[in-house]
């Protein structure tokens, strides 16, 4: 029975933190702008990114940018330089471990696993405007974990394979068309993820259209959630969870670094789960965003709106987050401290059919700080936060969310949308804190390591459930990408 308490806690883990090789953590409050076609990508911005697919290492067809051992396969050229095929990859390694606190005089309840993921990717350019791509996802389980989840596990899969037709290089008007099974982030990361976090990572299969001029980018799609089969290449979309969705951008709006969108995102649900009970679910969701850099100031605010219905029943929701952050370059260790904050709306009432919890759609980490511990649904959370640059690419980040119920009539969610075992009758909106200590060292252009620690310090509102006493926990990734 305690073994299964751990695992509802391990649930809350989902998404642990995510760094890739040479990218700062906590760089996130200020997207790059993302053109609808492979941009121009100088030497200097040589870099791996989150998805492999958003890399393109064209400008390696001068050859006096290759200077890097991988180099000869980030671009090996055919018919004449017409073509060109890119080899990439993957390989991080995550030993974790939980310990739940008992009642006074009894035991913990201790679990210690490793994560294993690789991930390998062939990029084909097939001229000016074709593309071909294709990338394999092997996610493993070692060790204690009494009830996997779904996403802890996937012997070897297809994680996307699509075919794309772009605008040629650097042409003024940029369009896009990509079909196939892909990651996606339409509108907001927030609400339309792959969720790096995951030992086994999300993807769609759909279609995407994008469109750039200017300062002015529009991009939509339509996709199928793919279900992780846990199996040898089983995995396929499901019509249980399908959306649609568009999103218009305008960068440099208000000063230069500064960028503005609005959203519209579709989801139909077979099934959904919320505290008040189970039911198919159609939500519609919009919202507006405006993030940027001034200065030294970081910024990204989202306004979410919500419409729809849950077992036949009207559904409605808000959410909204907001992120400042400021650094102090002229300090000691660059200090950027964060302030975020975010709300998101809860059920007011478990017997009436009508529903007022936020449904995320498809999250990310963004909502609960960097080990994701909750989901954002009816929870409102203050997150303040320190970033430190140490030499020798070190990144040191200190973070204390403290989590509240939105509504004290509904209950808590993982980023699942799955409620938690604490029964919503309990009083107070106070849920906990979270104190985490992560540490970055980015030791070549390919490896990074990271190490978090975290304590979750209960509140009044777990008091008779399987937290109520707390509970500790610690990640270290090797990364390793080519």
């Amino acid at each position: 029975m305690i073994r299964n308490v751990a695992a509802r806690v391990a649930w809350c883990l989902a998404m642990g933190v995510i760094t890739a090789p040479g990218v700062a953590l906590a760089q996130n409050s200020a997207p790059a702008t993302k053109p609808a076609g492979p941009s121009a990508q100088p030497a200097a911005a040589r870099a791996y990114k989150p998805n492999i697919a958003d890399e393109d290492w064209g400008f390696l067809a001068d050859q006096t940018q290759r200077r890097d051992f991988f180099d000869p396969v980030k671009y090996i050229s055919f018919m004449d330089g017409r073509s060109y095929l890119t080899l990439g990859g993957e390989v991080r390694i995550r030993p974790e471990g939980l310990r739940l606190r008992g009642a006074p005089g009894e035991d913990n309840t201790v679990d210690n696993y490793v994560f294993q993921r690789y991930l390998f990717a062939t990029d084909w350019h097939m001229g000016k405007r074709l593309r071909l791509y294709g990338e394999l996802q092997s996610g493993l389980l070692n060790g204690k974990l009494a009830s996997p989840r779904p996403t802890d596990e996937n012997v070897a899969d297809v994680h996307q394979a699509f075919f794309e037709y772009h605008s040629p290089r650097g042409a003024d008007r940029q369009f896009l068309l990509r079909v196939g099974r892909q990651e996606m982030t339409i509108g907001s990361s927030r609400l339309i993820s792959a969720s790096q976090g995951l030992n086994v990572k999300r993807s769609f299969d759909g279609v995407v259209g994008g469109y750039q001029v200017g300062r002015w980018q529009a991009e939509g799609g339509a996709a199928r959630l793919v279900a992780v089969g846990g199996g040898a290449f089983d995995d396929a979309s499901t019509t249980a969870q399908e959306f649609w969705g568009g999103s218009v951008r305008r960068s440099g709006v208000v000063f230069p670094g500064g960028a503005a969108g609005v959203y519209y995102l579709g989801v139909d649900r077979r099934e959904s789960t919320y505290t008040q009970g189970l039911g198919a679910e159609q939500r519609h969701t919009v919202g507006g965003k405006f993030a940027g850099v001034w200065r030294a100031w970081e910024f990204d605010y989202d306004l979410v709106g919500q419409w729809g219905e849950f077992a036949g029943a009207p559904a409605r929701g808000w959410g909204l987050s907001a992120e400042n952050s400021v650094r102090v370059r002229t300090w000691p260790l660059r200090p950027r401290f964060t302030l975020r904050v975010n709300a998101a709306s809860g059920d007011r009432d478990a017997a009436d059919p009508r529903l007022q919890s936020f449904n995320p759609l498809f999250p990310g980490n963004s909502y609960s700080g960097l080990v994701g511990l909750l989901g954002p649904t009816n929870l409102t959370d203050v997150t303040p936060a320190v970033q430190l640059l140490a030499p020798h690419r070190i990144v040191f980040v200190v973070e204390v969310p403290n989590y509240f119920r939105t509504s004290e009539r509904d209950g808590i969610y993982n980023i699942e949308l799955r409620p938690l075992p604490v029964p919503a009758t309990n009083p107070g909106r106070y849920v906990g804190s979270n104190p985490a200590f992560v540490a970055v060292w980015n030791a070549t252009t390919h490896l990074s390591l990271t190490g978090v620690i975290t304590r979750f310090i209960p509140g009044r509102f777990t008091e008779g459930s399987f937290i109520q006493h707390g509970f500790g926990f610690y990640s270290t990734s090797f990364t390793y990408r080519f």
